[in-house]
């Protein structure tokens, strides 16, 4: 299998070809100032850009589709809709966090805030000072969690401070008591070995939209 990552020369893309590189997988890179139509050689595509770059490309992948692995966030709801439009011909993993302690900790959320029903929630997140979307996509997606198990309303504060990778906490807490979940990342590596999870997950699939919880 021929993987192409797309945006490997920036901060996380890095990260993920350092791990790839380790593993022995056969990959190649594709910058901001490479030809794009090079993804055609690959089985796998890769990708971890911004918003706009990620979508041109998705364009262009939907008339001759690949594999698709996307670490990109601050997709729209018609962005998803269109990757699930190639997930009908090839699999499709989209996530907003690639580390299997986050995406455990989405895992069992619902369960949590059924059994904290009444309590204040809040979810506070830091990310180093050079990350453009606020709140971060993990913290969406923390919300979105809670959200489905109740309508407590929830508090998002983001930090864009120095080089902190990511770190997320949320917040439980009632009149007596006050309970805090933190999820700190020591480096982007962790991310990194949840995408080689995910290119083992989706080898064998011929077609689908699934998730870093479908992973685990």
């Amino acid at each position: 299998m021929k993987i192409a990552l797309i945006g490997g020369r920036g901060r996380m893309g890095s990260a993920v070809a350092e791990v790839l590189r380790e593993k022995g997988y056969d990959f190649f890179i594709i910058g901001r100032e490479d030809d794009f139509s090079a993804y055609r050689e690959a089985d796998l595509l890769i990708e971890f850009t911004n918003r706009d770059a990620t979508m041109h490309h998705v364009e262009q992948v939907v008339k001759d589709p690949r594999a698709y692995i996307i670490g990109t966030t601050g997709l729209t709801g018609d962005d998803i809709r269109l990757l699930r439009r190639l997930s009908g011909r090839v699999p499709v993993l989209l996530s907003y966090n690639f580390s299997i302690g986050i995406n455990v900790l989405l895992k069992f959320m619902g369960n949590l805030v059924g059994a904290l029903e009444g309590y204040d929630v809040a979810i506070v997140e830091k990310h180093h000072r050079f990350k453009k979307d606020k709140p971060s996509g993990t913290a969406k997606l923390l919300e979105s969690a809670i959200r489905e198990a109740s309508d407590v309303p929830v508090d998002v504060h983001a930090l864009r401070m120095g080089g902190i990778f990511g770190e997320h906490t949320i917040i439980f807490a009632s009149s007596g008591e006050v309970i805090e979940i933190t999820h700190r990342a020591l480096s982007r590596r962790v991310f990194a070995e949840g995408v080689i999870r995910a290119i083992e997950f989706l080898k064998d699939k011929d077609k689908g939209f699934f998730t870093m919880g479908d992973v685990i």
